[in-house]
C-alpha cells in the first residue's frame, strides 16, 4: 500500500492505493474503488476491504471523501451525497491516468452510505463495469423511512427545518453547526445497530482521529431529499453483488437494490447472524463477504 493524492477540481484528495502481490508496473491490472461509510475514513472498513481485494489481483483505492478525513475541502465533515458521488468520479479519473490500470476494467465497492453512493455513481458513470456493496444504505430513504424502513416520510420534515434554520444562522455569521452521526454511548443508541456503531467508531475497535462521528447540520438539506437508487430500474445495468447481514436493520435497502436494478446479472447474499456493523470488520463476516465479492469481481473485471 502507498498513500496517494489526487485532485477533484481544486480539492486535494487523500487515498491509499493497494497493490496485489507480485505487482509488476509493466502490466495492466483491473481496479476497484472503495467508498467508505458516512463519517468513516479510508483507514477503517473501506481500507480493510481494499486490502482484501488487492490480495486477489486487483489494484484498489480507498480514499477519504472531500471535506472529510485527510482530504481537503470545507466546510469540514459535510455529508453532501452529490459531492460524495462526484468524489467517486474523481477517484476513477485518477486511476485511469495510471499506466498500470486497465481503464476498461474498473469496479466499485461501497460500505453503508458508501454502498448507496457507489450505486448512484454506477448509474451516472459508465466507466464502472461491476458494483459490489456491503451493508448498503440509501441515506435518503433512511432519513425518510427510518433505519429499518418502518417510519413514515413526514417525520423527516423537521430535519429539513433544522437544516434551514442552521443555514440561515450561518449566513448571518454563526459558526458551522454539527450533529453526531453515532451515539455518545451504547446506552443512548436507538437500536442494536447504532449501539454497535458506537463501539466501532468511538472505541478502540476502529476509532480514528480523522473520524469524529459528526456531520454538518446543513447536510440534512441534501440527505433527506436524496435518493441513491433513483432510476435504478433504467440505468443500473452493471453486474451486481450485494451483501447484507441477516440481523441488519438496513437489510431492506440491500434487498431494494436487487429488486429495483435493471441489471440482468445481480445477486443478493445474506450473511446469517451478521449485523449491519459486523460486516465492517468481524473476520468471519468479512471472509464470507469476500467469498462472494472476490469471485464476482474476478469474473466481471
Amino acid at each position: 500500500m502507498k498513500p496517494v493524492n489526487f485532485m477533484k477540481a481544486e480539492i486535494k484528495m487523500a487515498g491509499n492505493l493497494f497493490f496485489p502481490d507480485n505487482f509488476d508496473e509493466r502490466n495492466q491490472y483491473p481496479a476497484i474503488v472503495l467508498v467508505h461509510p458516512s463519517g468513516g475514513v479510508k483507514e477503517q472498513t473501506a481500507g480493510l476491504y481494499a486490502e482484501k481485494l488487492a490480495q486477489h489481483g486487483f489494484i484498489t483505492l480507498a480514499y477519504d471523501a472531500s471535506c472529510q478525513g485527510a482530504s481537503e475541502g470545507a466546510p469540514r465533515h459535510i455529508e453532501n451525497p452529490y459531492q460524495r458521488v462526484d468524489d467517486i468520479r474523481a477517484a476513477i479519473d485518477y486511476l485511469i491516468t495510471l499506466d498500470c490500470i486497465d481503464s476498461e476494467r474498473i469496479g466499485l465497492m461501497g460500505v453503508c452510505a458508501g454502498g448507496g453512493y457507489a450505486t448512484h455513481a454506477s448509474m451516472v458513470d459508465r466507466r464502472v463495469k461491476a458494483l459490489g456493496t456491503v451493508s448498503a444504505v440509501n441515506y435518503g430513504d433512511m432519513y425518510r423511512f427510518g433505519w429499518d424502513g418502518t417510519q413514515t416520510p413526514d417525520q423527516a420534515m423537521p430535519l429539513l427545518e433544522m437544516a434551514a434554520e442552521q443555514m440561515s444562522a450561518e449566513a448571518k455569521g454563526a459558526e458551522v453547526g454539527y450533529l453526531p452521526t453515532t451515539p455518545a454511548s451504547a446506552e443512548e443508541a436507538p437500536n442494536k445497530d447504532f449501539a454497535e456503531a458506537y463501539e466501532y467508531y468511538r472505541t478502540e475497535r476502529a476509532r480514528h482521529c480523522n473520524a469524529p462521528s459528526k456531520m454538518t447540520t446543513r447536510s440534512l438539506a441534501q440527505l433527506v431529499t436524496y435518493d441513491a437508487f433513483n432510476h435504478a430500474e433504467i440505468f443500473l445495468t452493471q453486474p451486481l453483488c450485494i451483501i447484507a447481514g441477516s440481523e441488519a436493520g438496513t437489510r431492506w435497502l440491500s434487498e431494494q437494490i436487487v429488486e429495483r436494478a435493471a441489471s440482468e446479472n445481480k445477486s443478493l447474499h445474506i450473511v446469517d447472524g451478521a449485523t449491519h456493523i459486523s460486516m465492517y470488520d468481524k473476520p468471519d463476516n468479512v471472509a464470507e463477504a469476500m467469498s462472494k465479492l472476490a469471485p464476482f469481481f474476478l469474473r466481471h473485471l
